[in-house]
């Protein structure tokens, strides 16, 4: 059985993200077919499959998170595989299924990495590339304290300053979104300041799936990314 060039950038996408589900093979080898929408079901199993033949993936599952989960073995990756029983597991698949819808809306993503240098330090869960627009990403599937809202805000503003960020999107449970849009409406938050550059899109459920096909405003292939003012971008929904 041989190894194709796109089975090679699955693996290589795999072992930036870690970890995924089947929503996340699905859309990644859409992207990677050159279309904006997710493969079949039966189509990302049939890809698993193969790959689990040839010793580059495993799968397995956790209850609390849906779905069949997929990661690249040791030899694909160099990684050790990870604890699925971990508390970050969910995080990280969500972060996975974010990731994959960016790339097929014909963005470029990679690990965040914030610079030393800045007071509060914070790293998203991703960056994305696409065109002029850079944006930070960050999954919310449990909503924070304002506290460390405020701290977060600070290192946005002091990245959208210097270096060229142009959007902060949020991908939410509902009550992670609610938490969010409080904090960009608290005054001691300084999320305020923000809130043209800042999109809140209430798109998983409580187990960290993302159901729908519909790709928010703003990441969709050929939609602007022009920052939207202060109360649409507060307030951006999916499909919107």
């Amino acid at each position: 059985m041989w190894v194709t060039e796109r089975d090679e950038a699955m693996i290589e996408w795999l072992s930036l993200v870690k970890i995924t589900s089947m929503e996340g093979v699905r859309w990644m080898l859409g992207a990677l077919n050159g279309t904006d929408g997710p493969v079949s079901l039966r189509k990302a199993q049939s890809w698993c499959a193969r790959m689990e033949t040839v010793q580059l993936v495993e799968r397995g599952r956790v209850s609390s998170v849906g779905g069949a989960l997929v990661w690249p073995t040791h030899a694909a990756s160099g990684r050790t595989p990870p604890s699925l029983l971990r508390q970050t597991t969910r995080h990280e698949v969500a972060v996975s299924i974010a990731s994959a819808r960016y790339v097929a809306a014909g963005w470029s993503w990679d690990k965040d990495r914030a610079p030393a240098e800045v007071g509060t330090v914070h790293s998203a869960d991703g960056i994305a590339f696409r065109d002029d627009a850079v944006e930070l990403v960050e999954v919310e599937l449990t909503g924070k304290r304002p506290q460390r809202y405020r701290q977060i805000f600070s290192a946005f503003s002091w990245r959208i300053a210097r270096e060229g960020v142009t959007a902060i999107r949020y991908f939410c449970t509902d009550s992670a979104a609610r938490a969010v849009r409080a904090a960009l409406q608290d005054p001691h938050a300084g999320g305020r300041a923000l809130a043209e550059r800042v999109h809140v899109h209430a798109v998983f459920d409580g187990r960290g799936v993302w159901e729908s096909a519909v790709q928010p405003k703003g990441v969709a292939a050929g939609t602007s990314t022009t920052p939207a003012g202060p109360v649409q971008g507060m307030f951006d929904e999916q499909g919107e």
